[in-house]
Formats: C-alpha cells, sequence, structure tokens
C-alpha cells in the first residue's frame, strides 16, 4: 500500500472519524491512516468486524484505535452525529457507509428500503457534515471525504433509489467543496468504481469474465491522495466519466441499468423485468 504525504497529520490529524469503517474500503482507509500516524475512531454496524480490523491496526500501527457500534439509518442520527463529533479532536471524517443492501425493481421492495437508503447515503452525511465542518472551520483546516458511487452519474433501473441517494453525495460534496475553501477546509467526494468489497460479495453480485473490480486499498490511497485537490474524484478517471456525459441521458440509463442487470443476475429486459 502506497504511503501518504509527511505532512498528512498535522494537516488532518490528529484523529480520523471513518463511518463504515470496519472491512473493505473503510477498513483500507483506516489501514493506510494508521501508517500516517493519525489515531482512528471506526464506526459501523457489527461489533465483530469492528473489534478485528482495529484489533489489526493497533498491532501493526501502534495508534489508538477506538470502535463505535452504531446503526447509521437510526432516527436520531443528527444527535448521535453531535455527540461523536464533539467527543474527539477530528481533522478528517470520511463518510463510506453505503452499500446497496439488495437490489430489484423499486415497487417490488417494501418502500423503507428506499428510506433506508435516504437515510445512510443522505441523513447521516448531512449529520456528520454539519457537526464535523463547523468544528473543521472554526480551526481552519481539516477534511471531509464522502465516498460515492459511479451509480450516482445516472438513473438505473433496480437500484433507483440507491443510485438517487448517490447522486445526493456527488452533488452535496460539490457545494460544500466550494463554501469552505475560503475556511482551509478540504471537502472531497470520492466516486468508487466496481470495488471488491466483503459488503458487495453480500450483496449478491455476480462475477462476470472480464470485469475486474477495484482493490479496496488501491481506491482509498488514491482517493486520500485527491483530498482537496478537487470537489469530485473518479477512480475510472475523468475521460470516462466525459464520455458518459457526452451520451444521451436515455442511453446511459439503459446501459446502467443492463449492467445492473448483469452485475447481480437479473432480467435486463425492461418489458420482462418483474413479470
Amino acid at each position: 500500500m502506497k504511503e501518504l504525504p509527511g505532512d498528512f497529520a498535522d494537516r488532518y490529524g490528529p484523529r480520523a472519524l471513518i463511518l463504515g469503517g470496519s472491512e473493505g474500503i473503510g477498513a483500507a482507509f483506516a489501514e493506510g491512516l494508521a501508517a500516517a500516524g493519525l489515531d482512528l475512531t471506526l464506526v459501523a454496524r457489527s461489533a465483530q468486524a469492528l473489534e478485528e480490523t482495529a484489533a489489526a491496526i493497533r498491532r501493526s500501527h501502534g495508534v489508538d484505535v477506538e470502535m463505535i457500534q452504531l446503526d447509521l439509518t437510526r432516527a436520531d442520527i443528527e444527535a448521535r452525529a453531535g455527540e461523536i463529533v464533539a467527543a474527539r479532536d477530528y481533522g478528517l471524517i470520511i463518510y463510506n457507509a453505503g452499500a446497496t443492501h439488495g437490489v430489484g425493481l423499486f415497487l417490488d421492495q417494501p418502500v423503507d428500503h428506499a428510506l433506508n437508503l435516504v437515510r445512510l447515503n443522505c441523513a447521516a452525511p448531512i449529520a456528520f457534515a454539519h457537526h464535523g465542518l463547523a468544528a473543521m472551520r472554526s480551526r481552519g483546516r481539516g477534511g471531509l471525504l464522502i465516498v460515492s458511487s459511479m451509480s450516482g452519474m445516472v438513473g438505473s433501473g433496480y437500484v433507483a433509489a440507491y443510485a438517487a441517494s448517490k447522486s445526493f453525495e456527488i452533488v452535496l460534496a460539490e457545494g460544500l467543496h466550494w463554501e469552505l475553501a475560503r475556511d482551509g477546509v478540504d471537502v472531497t467526494c470520492a466516486v468508487a468504481t466496481l470495488t471488491d468489497t466483503p459488503a458487495m460479495r453480500r450483496s449478491g453480485m455476480v462475477e462476470i469474465e472480464g470485469l475486474v473490480p477495484m482493490d479496496a486499498g488501491a481506491f482509498a490511497m488514491n482517493a486520500l491522495d485527491a483530498l482537496g485537490t478537487a470537489p469530485v474524484w473518479y477512480a475510472v478517471g475523468e475521460a470516462v466519466v466525459e464520455a458518459m456525459r457526452a451520451a444521451p441521458r436515455t442511453a446511459a440509463t439503459a446501459h446502467a441499468s443492463a449492467m445492473s442487470a448483469q452485475l447481480w443476475g437479473m432480467d435486463a429486459d425492461p418489458d420482462t423485468a418483474g413479470r
């Protein structure tokens, strides 16, 4: 794993808060930041995964690792965000939560499935951003890194609510980047491509010949390198993103929907899907 610049801890230390920090990309963020000397607070739903990741990082790097077991979709997330942020001196907050948690046609799933994604990818990032950035602005330094997905680039069948909620994260980061730059605080949205994580494997993703998911560690370290350089960083590169933007929206949606169907073994024909 590549190393962060020597002054990274001065800019974003002494402690990082990683929401969704127990495995996959979150654990890769934790590993890279601990190697740079930052203490960590890891937040996730799974106590066992938190304990395993925290123990491994302590053994490898000797930094302080705090664990908080928390469901980020809970109704009182704004209050909990305030408590967590106020309890420590965070120079960096990474919002990495937000896997698909199952795919399917919008109307074939309970409405709470979609609302849960809104709570996870919209309400919770707002809560932690508001509390965390306020503290950073008063100090004149710090950073917020929000992890989104290429699904947020265009509407897509089978993941309609997920794609919409990930789009929210991209647009939120763009606005906050503009607002906080004058205060010396960096805000970036790191947009992931298909990445090999335990959450993605649990989601029922199908292995496709010729399609190789990105390594979680590579994504995490490149995202940290991009922090503060631009409002949005795309793991696939700007050329791919520009090509997507140049395509008609209906064609882009059709392509994204077909890809979703392929990845999760669903019916790619819109005339027969769900029937």
